[in-house]
């Protein structure tokens, strides 16, 4: 009699990183940061270095965590997309002076939204003699690599935020602020450059925008290096404060930033509340590593799995807003 065809998933995971992985539940930390062939003293610089980088510039993913917009998923490399349903409104609320007489039935309908979840990540390794030396002359693990690695993961995922990624899985893909679907884009005065009063009127605007869509705040602008140049400059007739200062008491304003994903003459103002945009967390930022070429070299990777969800009602307010063109 012929084997029988076996229909389960994990009899066909193979090579030893999997196993390990399976052995362990799929929990990273247990699989990939134990037995490890650098000592605890590395791994501490390691993590030192990945909150470092994490903390620099790069405010998008920050201020969503720094807002408490992260929703962290169970299950770790096996959460391939996480999924929000949006409700359509349904009917005015009525008076009566009695609460007897019927009213009209409530109707509402649910769509079902999913996002992908990939993984962000840069390689490196190191050859055994290298470590071999390391652990001999007690020379500190130099963290150059991981530093640069976990910037560019981090770069990566914030252009994803703004831009989108180019991942698409199951037909879902992942937008960013600025091409997501329901986004408002709206058309701006003009240069800030030259011409700083269009500053405020061009905040306005996107403010505007957002309340039409019934979005209040708070919000965060987020501009390009340009534009945050032109931020700087003094309004002479206001007493020579910065229209930076200008934007930020502006009500409904919660902060101003800079940011390297935008590209030249974007502006984006995101109302920071979970009805809008969330992280979600299925692997957050680390540091992994196996051994290979049995064991005679070992395989670093800087990873995350990490895709930010935005989002719009059933009827298509969304609390983003963005112009491209500013000259």
């Amino acid at each position: 009699m012929p084997n029988a065809i076996t229909t389960d998933a994990s009899s066909l995971l193979t090579g030893n990183v999997l196993q390990v992985l399976k052995a362990n539940n799929w929990d990273i930390d247990k699989a990939l940061r134990t037995n490890a062939a650098l000592p605890h003293d590395a791994w501490i610089a390691i993590d030192n270095t990945v909150i470092e980088i994490a903390k620099q510039r790069l405010n998008g993913i920050a201020d969503l965590r720094s807002g408490g917009l992260v929703r962290n998923l169970p299950g770790g490399l096996g959460v391939i997309y996480d999924y929000w349903q949006t409700m359509s409104q349904g009917a005015d609320a009525e008076q009566s002076m009695s609460g007897v007489t019927p009213g009209a039935k409530n109707k509402v309908t649910f769509n079902e939204v999913a996002v992908p979840i990939p993984l962000t990540f840069v390689d490196f390794s190191l050859d055994a003699r290298t470590l071999a030396a390391m652990a001999r002359n007690g020379t500190p693990f130099d963290t150059t690599l991981v530093a640069d690695a976990t910037q560019r993961v981090i770069e990566k995922l914030e252009d994803a935020l703004f831009n989108g990624s180019a991942v698409v899985a199951g037909g879902n893909s992942l937008p960013g602020y600025i091409n997501y679907t329901n986004s408002n884009s709206v058309s701006c005065t003009g240069s800030w450059g030259t011409t700083p009063t269009n500053i405020e009127k061009d905040v306005v605007i996107l403010i505007k925008a957002l309340e039409t869509d019934r979005h209040y705040g708070p919000y965060i602008l987020y501009v390009h290096t340009d534009e945050w140049a032109a931020l700087r400059q003094r309004d002479s007739s206001a007493g020579g404060i910065t229209y930076y200062d200008i934007v930020k008491s502006m009500k409904g304003i919660q902060d101003v930033k800079v940011s390297d994903a935008l590209s030249d003459g974007n502006i984006v103002l995101v109302e920071m509340t979970r009805g809008v945009v969330d992280l979600s967390t299925a692997i957050d930022l680390k540091v992994v590593e196996w051994p290979t070429n049995g064991g005679m070299s070992t395989d670093f990777k800087v990873l995350a799995a990490i895709a930010a969800r935005i989002k719009a009602d059933d009827d298509g307010r969304c609390g983003v807003a963005f112009d491209s063109s500013i000259p």
